[in-house]
């Protein structure tokens, strides 16, 4: 009789019950959870640990504590903005809970610039430009805000190919906060898609504001590559690689070099390292096959073509290669 009232307790707690004395959890979870099983009906507990998970970056476990939070004090505008963020942070979304917690949040309270911050930033995720324009230019006075909202807009007309108006946003952003590192870097992408010597400017602007920018070196490095000065690519790269190890995109270009200039073994020891990272990139299969077959070793060349094709079926230097080893 005991233990079924006991179970009918815990199943009239609205959220979700953990133990004091459970061990997967932190000492601050812990803490709330024994506050929460005295009152299990007080929203402000639940947020509490919602937000001791969120710190943690256990979205799952907040999410729940949140959304009970909410199914308690429904009205609480602070309550709907951080289950909204905590849904924009996750890999995969959910942009239709996301965007109805952060709406109420701004609904519900008055200049939550926080809130409206973050569901401008949502709608610019969801391509709604209108929306997010709009958002974001009524944020362009307030100074915490200002130069994020402005370089937002940028994004926005970067995004629909407008790179007039997006460069005109960036360097607005610079005049309001001359070290903000990402108005730097996509002013030096323009540039450098333009094939302009600004972008190495602004990529040493942005290494004086981050030293330590793995993305700025390789952007240097690929600007020299394309315009085929390969030794200071080399250099480049070699950096953006010294500060990421994991750097995907200057390890493959690093061996597309050494390929051009005839360098095969290295070449061949940079596809390997790569192959450690990534076994599913087809034209890193075929630079190493294009690279035995300079090598003279025509067997392993074929089995590389052959795995870029069973990866990417249309891969031309792959399909090129094959044809040349076997006629067909």
């Amino acid at each position: 009789m005991v233990v079924s009232v006991l179970i009918s307790c815990k199943q009239d707690v609205p959220g979700r019950y953990i133990s004091e004395t459970d061990t997967a959890f932190s000492k601050d979870i812990l803490d709330v959870s024994a506050k929460i099983n005295k009152d299990p009906f007080n929203a402000d507990l639940y947020y509490k640990r919602g937000n001791s998970f969120y710190y943690q970056k256990r979205l799952n476990d907040a999410i729940i504590d949140f959304e009970t939070a909410v199914k308690l004090d429904s009205n609480n505008a602070v309550f709907h903005f951080r289950l909204g963020e905590t849904f924009l942070m996750q890999d995969s979304a959910n942009p239709i809970k996301t965007l109805m917690h952060l709406q109420k949040a701004t609904s519900l309270k008055k200049d939550f610039y926080e809130a409206e911050f973050a569901l401008a930033k949502l709608y610019l995720y969801r391509q709604m430009y209108d929306k997010s324009l709009k958002a974001f230019e009524k944020l362009e006075n307030q100074p915490e805000y200002a130069d994020n909202a402005v370089f937002f807009i940028g994004m926005g007309y970067k995004e629909q190919k407008d790179t007039l108006r997006a460069m005109q946003h960036f360097g607005k952003v610079l005049q309001i906060n001359p070290q903000h590192y990402n108005a730097v870097m996509q002013t030096a992408a323009i540039h450098a898609g333009r094939g302009s010597n600004l972008a190495l400017q602004y990529y040493d602007r942005a290494l004086m504001i981050n030293e330590a920018s793995d993305e700025a070196y390789y952007g240097k490095g690929y600007f020299y590559q394309q315009t085929s000065d390969f030794e200071k690519a080399l250099a480049m790269y070699d950096k953006a690689r010294l500060i990421n190890t994991a750097h995907k995109l200057a390890l493959y270009n690093s061996a597309y070099i050494a390929l051009a200039k005839g360098n095969y073994p290295k070449c061949l020891d940079l596809c390997n390292t790569y192959m450690e990272m990534d076994e599913n990139n087809a034209n890193a299969f075929a630079m190493r096959g294009t690279t035995h077959e300079k090598m003279g070793n025509k067997k392993a060349a074929l089995q590389d073509y052959k795995a870029a094709l069973g990866i990417d079926p249309k891969n031309r230097p792959a399909l090129l290669g094959k044809q040349i080893l076997t006629g067909n």
